[in-house]
């Protein structure tokens, strides 16, 4: 990212921000629930008492209608850490009609909505390149600034992770513990090459112009390549443990934040 495109998105970050803050407050994906015993004060569930377990923790009045001993589990209060990163390229300031988000700004909003979301459930957030993590609410706008700097690739670690980018160049891959989520952000016409006649394309990184004389007669191929990228994407999400979420900039940012809510919340 060139200094200029840093500073003119620096200055968006602002109403990013709130936006993302919006989004998360109105997707409402549910009640957060880390959904695993521990020392907290939730209630959690009722299970048979076991061999080993404390007799403090037996609920007698539970036991009494259960005909059997039973034990009151709480749920764990444990803060999770999510990594999210960002796979930032030139391409990803692409769109194809001016009134659609550049890729960028689609995965940049919904980066920072599930931060938004994590944050209030008391979690903590890593960013690729922050020298450290960000909790509570308040640090949503601290975050959103190493979000936008280009990062190092994601660091090995027990993070669940969020990862968004287009990933269009081939040979993807990803790491990390499973419980994680891909999201696969590309534009309209890289989907369904709505191009006619004679066209000339550009590219982000000093790529030579490309001229076709007819356009529609590379679509076939060309969405013959691209469904196979995506399918390629997908595998090396699925062989990491990871979900893969597709979005696409002309859909609304609400069904993709409650589909990387639900998957980074699966146990």
């Amino acid at each position: 990212m060139s200094l200029s495109e840093a500073e003119a998105l620096a200055r968006r970050l602002p109403k990013l921000v709130l936006a993302a803050e919006r989004l998360a407050q109105n997707t409402n994906p549910g009640q957060h629930n880390r959904r695993r015993p521990g020392a907290g004060d939730a209630f959690w569930q009722f299970r048979p008492f076991a061999q080993g377990d404390e007799t403090r923790r037996i609920d007698w009045r539970r036991s009494a209608r259960a005909d059997a001993l039973m034990i009151r589990e709480r749920e764990s209060e444990t803060a999770t850490t999510f990594l999210l990163h960002l796979h930032n390229n030139a391409g990803l300031a692409f769109r194809s009609e001016k009134h659609l988000p550049t890729k960028h700004d689609s995965a940049l909003l919904l980066l920072l909505a599930t931060a938004a979301l994590v944050l209030r459930a008391g979690d903590r957030v890593a960013v690729s390149g922050a020298p450290t993590t960000f909790t509570g609410r308040t640090a949503l706008a601290k975050l959103a600034q190493h979000l936008i700097n280009d990062s190092p690739a994601p660091p090995p670690g027990t993070y669940r992770r969020l990862e968004a980018g287009d990933f269009l160049r081939p040979g993807q891959t990803f790491t990390g513990p499973p419980g994680g989520a891909v999201l696969h952000i590309l534009d309209p016409a890289e989907q369904n090459f709505p191009y006619h006649g004679r066209t000339i394309f550009s590219g982000f990184a000093g790529e030579p112009l490309c001229e076709a004389n007819a356009a529609e007669d590379w679509a076939a191929e060309y969405k013959t390549r691209i469904t196979a990228q995506c399918d390629l994407v997908r595998s090396a999400a699925e062989r990491a443990g990871q979900a893969y979420i597709f979005h696409s900039t002309a859909s609304p940012p609400e069904d993709a934040l409650a589909a990387i809510h639900k998957a980074l919340r699966q146990k």
